[in-house]
């Protein structure tokens, strides 16, 4: 242990005879992380602004085919001269079938000079496409093997297309009645056994990232920018205060000094109600049960807790609950008129009340008075459930301390008194009786 507290007090010393070092370590390191988040986060934006530009766009195209398919074509089946075929040019009264519609429509929106595309193709091509309507590469081939598999999801990635990193996107094509009807009964179709919801193709998107790339890389560079700048006016900034903290040191222990009686005193207090806090009353209920093993004499412990104050705190709100608190803690306080007993806050509307050397009978008349107290207030709760004015629920604990003992046994007791008091209806006290009894 002595040799621990050796290199404890080196390792003090170190840091604070280095601290400009060290902190400027950290803010490099701090710089670092945020260098690589800013990276991180960039390519996972543009990954998904290009995710959601190709699932709209072959969102859009499939829509766009089923239109054409149920509100053109199928209706222009029975009107006399008109053709419905995948090779329909050059054909008289010929339009396309919905699947060479909506290949040709991709084809309109592809840009290839910009390596936009959009296609739509299949392991079963019409015979006129043969040689491009079937998978081109393995991207293609992967995407129609998957999506054979799982119809309802999409298959993506970022990788290499030609000179260019593009996004890639593909969804399935699956059939409809209307294309069902059609494709079984086409004669160039060269699949005639198609079912409703078959997947007939994959809708591919490959966007392009170049351009998107650039302008992120630009948003980059003027943020590290200015976390560099950041970065250097604040260990310029610390180096400043650090100077400025060593010139006034000496006069703080001064203040300090000086106050030090003061936030003894304070120390002890909670800040809203003016009583006893938790620390103190910890350390009170230790000292005097430690009185009573050494003088055998009964000690008391009442714990106290505002009924349904979650409830009045949101009917009247947050600054009345503290008003209200207040007024409990008075309550308390003015039952308690012998020396050496202690009201404190025990936590939020919790409350605790130390009685050394009283028993277990007028620890019950104290709680009763404190009810009746409390009562006398009449401090208005709308909704509560066992008054219309505010009530406390009482647990009431009571041992003879005995040395090996812990004063932990009276606080567990003293809640289980008023988990019983809860339990029985609240605005009442229970007693916790020890095992022994």
């Amino acid at each position: 242990m002595p040799r621990l507290s050796r290199m404890y007090q080196r390792g003090y010393q170190f840091l604070c005879q280095h601290i400009v070092l060290i902190l400027v370590t950290l803010l490099c390191l701090g710089l670092g992380i945020g260098l690589a988040g800013s990276y991180n986060l960039s390519v996972q934006l543009v990954e998904s602004q290009a995710h959601q530009y190709a699932s709209v766009t072959a969102n859009t195209l499939n829509q766009t085919r089923v239109f054409y398919s149920e509100n053109v074509a199928q209706k222009l089946m029975a009107v006399e001269g008109v053709t419905i075929s995948p090779a329909y040019h050059g054909v008289p009264g010929g339009i396309p079938n919905p699947a060479t519609f909506s290949i040709e429509l991709g084809e309109q929106l592809s840009d290839r000079n910009q390596g936009s595309l959009v296609k739509l193709y299949s392991d079963y091509p019409f015979p006129n496409r043969a040689d491009t309507g079937g998978p081109q590469d393995a991207f293609e081939q992967e995407a129609l093997a998957y999506l054979r598999k799982n119809p309802l999801a999409s298959f993506h990635r970022k990788e290499k297309v030609g000179d260019r990193i593009a996004f890639r996107y593909a969804e399935a094509v699956r059939m409809k009645p209307s294309c069902v009807e059609c494709h079984n009964t086409l004669p160039a179709s060269p699949k005639t056994d198609w079912q409703v919801g078959d997947v007939r193709g994959v809708i591919a998107i490959t966007q392009p990232l170049d351009s998107i790339l650039l302008i992120a890389q630009q948003g980059l560079r003027n943020i590290y920018a200015m976390l560099i700048i950041i970065t250097v006016l604040a260990i310029l900034g610390l180096s400043l205060v650090i100077g400025r903290f060593r010139l006034i040191h000496v006069e703080l222990e001064g203040k300090v000094e000086a106050r030090t009686a003061e936030l003894n005193r304070l120390v002890h207090l909670d800040g809203l109600t003016q009583i006893a806090n938790r620390r103190y009353f910890d350390q009170t209920l230790d000292e005097e049960w430690r009185r009573a093993v050494r003088n055998p004499q009964p000690l008391s412990l009442l714990m106290c807790d505002v009924d349904f104050f979650k409830q009045y705190n949101d009917t009247y709100g947050h600054q009345a609950g503290d008003d209200c608190l207040r007024a409990v803690a008075q309550a308390l306080k003015g039952s308690v008129q012998r020396v050496g007993e202690m009201v404190a806050r025990y936590g939020g509307e919790e409350f605790g009340i130390i009685l050394p050397n009283i028993d277990s009978d007028n620890a019950v008349k104290l709680a009763n008075l404190i009810r009746k107290r409390l009562a006398g207030f009449q401090i208005p709760h709308a909704t509560s459930k066992v008054d219309s004015y505010v009530t406390i629920s009482i647990g009431i604990a009571t041992l003879v301390p005995v040395a090996g003992g812990s004063c932990e046994a009276l606080v567990e007791g003293a809640d289980r008194a008023l988990y019983e008091a809860k339990e029985r209806g609240r605005d009442r006290h229970a007693i916790w009786m020890p095992p022994s009894v």
